[in-house]
């Protein structure tokens, strides 16, 4: 005779609960593998959390994060609505009071991982948020932190690098036991997805910030062999600050960095924005390139030109707003050229750098020295004005130049009139 099982049988109804809560633990780990979206990553917790039957109304998470703007990312999920609200909080922005009257801040500063408190009891809305919370119907709150260890500081406090997490029920009388037992068990291979994200995301940022977006690319692919490098043909700046030392003289230590940081800024948007890629910055100047494999190579010398004459123009811009305030100011020379270089890794065993070397390298360097001498602030060599394929009629040589430790002399390039060259809507 056969066993018929109940639909009903306790043993049937706990091995149904654990499969789902194993189907959750390893969509966690594949979530992580797979690098998916932190918002899209909560947002489908949260889902599957209710499906599994735990009474959760909110969910929030403020992910801190290495950033040059960001310090830290804030999700929070409705569970009528889901995300409901996505912040990025920037290194600038100063903490408001109600930051200072947080549960986060006495967890952080107290070191405290975990803290719970029912919402239904007065005696525990020891926090004006958790007022607020109650009063939109809630009825339990606890929140969970994780650190990353991310910081080198041993002070807690100030480097608070990883994850806060906060979960709200509207059930009445909260979170039962087999609710908190889950969500204890869940919510930190929550945060080990997160971090294995956030990780990857951390490095690709710190990598696009310090050596461009290309080359963060390869590098990442793992292109970090000693000697590899590549032959690519490419568009060349350099720009370079005329004054910086003096400037450097007779300015405060504390003002020379946001004053360098307000003159390459107006150097560096337009190459970004033309898609060229700064590959160097080498005190008060900058080394950019435009690859020309596979491109239109017109199109891609008008977009480098352009972008130079934008950089001119607003350093410019800046120049007459800091001698509007009284401040000192610095003068934008560029050089433009075209030539094969080699772009990969050079370095010691240890230490490397991807860049590009050659000789079009040295001279584009070079022609930007003579920008002084010949009283122009934009010099093109006569490679770059070939390949342009045109020769406008705003363009003038300059004759023919030695460069320093370039054997043959090269024919240099300059804009008659900037003003007029860059008011004109079809440069070819």
């Amino acid at each position: 005779m056969g066993v018929t099982t109940s639909s009903t049988d306790p043993t049937t109804e706990l091995f149904a609960a654990r499969t789902k809560e194993e189907q959750l633990f390893g969509w966690l780990i594949e979530a992580g593998m797979h690098g998916m979206r932190i918002d899209q990553l909560i947002a489908q917790f949260c889902e599957k959390l209710t499906d599994l039957g735990v009474q959760l109304t909110r969910g929030n998470i403020a992910l801190s994060t290495i950033h040059p703007q960001v310090s830290a990312f804030m999700y929070t999920w409705r569970k009528e609505g889901g995300i409901v609200a996505n912040t990025n909080v920037l290194h600038s922005e100063e903490p408001g009071e109600g930051w200072f009257a947080s549960p986060f801040f006495f967890m952080l500063n107290n070191r405290v991982s975990f803290m719970q408190r029912s919402l239904e009891n007065s005696e525990e809305l020891d926090f004006p948020v958790l007022v607020e919370f109650r009063d939109q119907g809630m009825t339990d709150w606890f929140s969970q932190i994780f650190d990353f260890g991310w910081g080198f500081q041993d002070d807690f406090r100030d480097h608070s690098s990883g994850l806060i997490t906060s979960w709200a029920s509207s059930a009445p009388g909260g979170f039962t036991k087999e609710e908190l037992n889950l969500l204890r068990r869940a919510i930190p291979l929550f945060a080990l997805t997160v971090k294995g994200i956030a990780s990857f995301k951390a490095a690709e940022t710190v990598l696009e910030t310090y050596i461009g977006k290309e080359t963060s690319r390869k590098v990442l692919s793992g292109e970090i062999m000693r000697g590899k490098a590549s032959s690519i043909s490419a568009i060349l700046i350099f720009a370079d600050l005329r004054g910086f030392t003096r400037l450097s003289d007779v300015t405060g230590r504390s003002d020379v960095v946001a004053t360098l940081d307000q003159y390459l800024e107006r150097m560096v948007a337009p190459i970004e924005e033309a898609g060229g890629e700064i590959l160097k910055f080498m005190g008060d100047g900058i080394l950019a390139t435009f690859a020309l494999d596979n491109e239109d190579e017109k199109e891609v010398c008008k977009k480098a030109l352009v972008s130079s004459l934008q950089m001119i123009s607003g350093v410019k811009q800046l120049n007459g707003e800091r001698l509007a305030q009284g401040r000192r100011t610095m003068e934008l020379d560029i050089a433009v050229h075209v030539g094969e270089v080699m772009y990969g890794n050079v370095g010691s065993k240890t230490r490397l750098d991807f860049t590009v070397v050659g000789p079009a390298v040295n001279e584009v360097s070079r022609i930007e020295t003579l920008c002084d001498q010949l009283d122009t602030d934009l010099l093109m060599s006569g490679a770059f004005v070939e390949t342009s394929g045109h020769l406008c009629e705003h363009l003038e040589s300059v004759g023919l130049h030695h460069l320093r430790g370039v054997q043959e002399p090269k024919e240099l390039f300059k804009i008659r009139d900037c003003d007029v060259f860059s008011k004109k809507q079809d440069l070819y």
